[in-house]
């Protein structure tokens, strides 16, 4: 029987691990069955990445700013017209990240980690095909500011009646909070590390169950969040202790692989494995 071919879009791929995951597609396809779209923000950047792939004749070059609702309404028009509407795998990988704690850098932050892929997710809900998914690259970062945050903010995240509607209003609160420097009136710890990305990372670890929630049941669809883990990339500025952005490929490439009832809607994985949002231990000592 031949293998269906996939349609797989892959965000943020000019560079870093979305450069690896693209690069690890193309060596795994057999073939060439699987159509890859590069997304990149700079077109000529995503140009370059796809000729440092040998200009693999699978892989397509996709402009696609997920921090701008035009870019991402341009590239749903390209999908459309060139690659037949017809999407089977999602990965929001593009993210960007700061230590800085201001509300221009909030924004900035949220647009591409958390809005961008949101609005990205709802564009292509239509497009995904029987079994698809979408897998949402997060971080551990996420994990732990929820672990910092005041109970009764925490129950307001992991609330299995969150609404997008409501998880907006979170977002934007918070945002609030750093302009009138009352982020700890409302349960967040500033001494978080790199707290505006890790709430970007709770946030989108939080859109991803309620995606799960509302879409699961439509063509048997698989959504999850998935953290590569600490790589060294131009983000971590190739940290000495970080290790190597190769396994936080594979980290991904696993949820993308693996069959559909190994997965678990909504969850949290990294290498292979599920892991919690949540310590309890943790949770029950406060």
């Amino acid at each position: 029987m031949a293998e269906k071919q996939r349609v797989i879009l892959v965000t943020g791929a000019n560079r870093g691990i979305g450069f690896l995951i693209v690069k690890k597609l193309v060596e795994n396809s057999s073939s060439n069955s699987d159509i890859i779209l590069l997304g990149s923000r700079d077109l000529k950047r995503g140009q370059d990445a796809f000729i440092q792939l040998n200009s693999p004749s699978n892989v397509h070059v996709l402009q696609l700013d997920t921090s701008s609702q035009d870019s991402i309404s341009c590239a749903i028009d390209e999908i459309k017209k060139k690659y037949g509407g017809q999407i089977d795998i999602v990965i929001n990988n593009a993210a960007i990240l700061t230590q800085e704690i201001t509300v221009e850098i909030a924004r900035a932050l949220f647009n591409t980690n958390y809005y961008g892929v949101k609005i990205l997710n709802e564009h292509l809900i239509s497009m995904i095909r029987e079994n698809g998914r979408i897998i949402n690259v997060s971080s551990r970062v996420g994990v732990n500011v929820l672990q910092d945050i005041t109970p009764t903010l925490r129950e307001k995240y992991i609330s299995s009646t969150l609404t997008k509607e409501k998880l907006d209003q979170l977002v934007e609160d918070f945002i609030s909070a750093i302009e009138t420097d009352t982020l700890e009136n409302i349960g967040y710890n500033t001494k978080s590390e790199a707290l505006v990305y890790g709430v970007t990372k709770m946030a989108l670890n939080a859109l991803t169950q309620i995606e799960a929630r509302e879409w699961s049941t439509t063509k048997n669809l698989v959504i999850v969040s998935v953290t590569p883990g600490f790589c060294s990339t131009d983000m971590t500025q190739h940290a000495s202790e970080a290790r190597p952005a190769e396994l936080g490929a594979d980290s991904i490439l696993y949820v993308v692989n693996a069959q559909q009832n190994e997965l678990i809607n909504g969850a949290f994985y990294r290498d292979g494995k599920q892991i919690p949002f949540i310590d309890e231990s943790t949770i029950k000592n406060q």
